[in-house]
């Protein structure tokens, strides 16, 4: 009798756990996620992960040839390698952490528009009252700056750190006219500085966006109540129209533009024009080429990937999450560490926290 006959026990327990893998990738499939059935899985895989410690630890207490043992440590090894593996994948993909609760509280009268986080996901800028900027390390590792802007009489509303330089964005409203200014940051060799990239009477701009390349920044711009997303190159200067909407955010390579039409998420594939319709919602941001997050009416996290077809979206949960609403989140340029913008208990003050996969 052969080795794998002695143990037909052992073949059905690896049967039994591929079956329930095999579960779990259907159901992240699945459109709508069934959240029951994903809490019923996971008690089974915890429940069978138990079992079969135990039976493994009591056939490692049977006297057994030294073969025999080092066969049966390689089996349990393997089975439980595969439901950790399995079960962590699954997770991973649907829950986010939270690394850092309330970095940062700002006045009610601040918005969501007014802070971003760096390319590294290890600062934050945000616009404080008198028109400055201001900046907080998330690591600890670089000492607060303060930033004027320029002097003028306008209110500054939006901010965007680039993608690959230390440069910000930052739109100014003056009644009727709104302007975009490059503001550099300062480094131990330069001092910051600023200059105007363009402005516009009877219009009013937000929720600026850098390009991929950061050759190119998109806007809002609103006239006569009608939102369209328009370009400004930051070499050329040349500008155009690029679609109806608002709240612009590109793919980090380049391919796509999410935003936000009648209340939907949109994407649009730049070489084509095609467009697909994600979802209700509000605030797009990329964590991949192909994958973005964005907020609901209800201030949940939902994840969509847009090159399946039908679009997959789900909803993402925040381990250790004390807030209530999310508002906005944002992730940086590198797709690690996600801003989270919500409300707490203080429903005057807008907080900020960290988290990541």
């Amino acid at each position: 009798m052969n080795e794998q006959d002695q143990h037909p026990r052992k073949r059905e327990e690896e049967q039994t756990v591929a079956s329930l893998l095999s579960h779990l990738q259907q159901m992240r499939r699945a459109v709508p996620v069934n959240y029951q059935l994903k809490a019923d899985l996971k008690k089974q895989l915890l429940q069978r992960m138990k079992e079969l410690d135990q039976q493994n630890r009591e056939s490692m207490a049977v006297p057994a040839s030294g073969k025999r043992k080092k066969w049966l440590r390689i089996l349990a090894a393997t089975i439980l390698l595969g439901i950790t593996i399995g079960t962590y994948s699954w997770w991973e993909k649907d829950m986010l952490a939270i690394e850092k609760h309330n970095v940062l509280s700002l006045p009610k009268q601040t918005t969501e528009e007014q802070i971003d986080i760096d390319p590294s996901g290890t600062q934050v800028a945000y616009i404080a009252p008198h028109a400055v900027i201001r900046t907080l390390s998330l690591d600890q590792k670089k000492h607060p700056v303060t930033i004027a802007l320029p002097p003028t009489k306008g209110e500054y509303r939006a901010l965007s750190w680039a993608n690959h330089s230390q440069q910000v964005t930052v739109i100014e409203q003056l009644e009727g006219q709104s302007r975009i200014w490059i503001v550099d940051m300062p480094d131990p060799n330069n001092m910051s500085s600023s200059r105007l990239l363009k402005e516009e009477d009877q219009v009013k701009y937000h929720s600026p966006t850098w390009s991929p390349n950061d050759e190119t920044i998109a806007y809002t711009r609103v006239k006569n109540g009608v939102e369209e997303i328009w370009m400004s190159s930051t070499v050329s200067f040349q500008e155009w129209k690029m679609a109806e909407g608002s709240q612009p955010e590109w793919s980090p390579d380049g391919r796509f533009l999410a935003f936000v039409k009648a209340g939907s998420i949109q994407v649009m594939e730049i070489r084509t024009g095609r467009i697909s319709v994600l979802g209700e919602g509000e605030w797009p941001s990329w964590n991949g080429d192909v994958t973005l997050t964005y907020t609901t009416p209800s201030g949940n996290l939902v994840e969509a990937q847009v090159d399946e077809e039908p679009v997959v979206a789900r909803e993402l949960g925040l381990l250790s999450f004390s807030g209530d609403q999310v508002v906005r989140g944002n992730w940086a340029a590198e797709g690690k560490q996600l801003l989270l913008v919500h409300h707490d208990e203080q429903p005057d003050a807008l907080v900020i926290s960290l988290a990541s996969r």
